[in-house]
């Protein structure tokens, strides 16, 4: 992937929030960054990280996409009730196997917990 200014400071965004990020606060944390940052280059430059896995998405009900930096092992998620933030939990997991139903491919998991994050509490 060719490194720009722009890819740069959209890894940069993701590392300084230590969390999951949308779309919409990708844009407006890289803005403070480059203030002419566009959201189609923002766009594209996510769709080319994700599918060269310098990026990874996440989706969880009810929630916009997010985006986080790679991790080694699987973690699970906390979700503020309040300001519907997510961040990463640092507890390495394991999911439990399972026997799906009959016609049903299982590709990956998740555990998710909520509450009030300590801004909101």
């Amino acid at each position: 992937m060719q490194q720009t200014k722009q890819r740069e400071v959209i890894l940069d965004v993701l590392r300084e929030a230590g969390r999951p990020l949308t779309r919409e606060e990708i844009l407006k944390v890289g803005r403070k960054k480059i203030d002419r940052l566009g959201s189609a280059t923002v766009d594209r430059a996510i769709r080319q990280m994700t599918s060269e896995f310098y990026v990874v998405g996440v989706e969880f009900p009810g929630q916009p996409r997010r985006y986080e930096l790679p991790t080694e092992s699987e973690h699970p998620h906390f979700i503020c009730r309040k300001c519907d933030r997510v961040f990463d939990l640092p507890v390495k997991m394991e999911l439990p196997k399972i026997n799906a139903p009959k016609g049903f491919l299982v590709s990956g998991g998740e555990i998710i917990y909520s509450g009030t994050c300590p801004d909101c509490a």
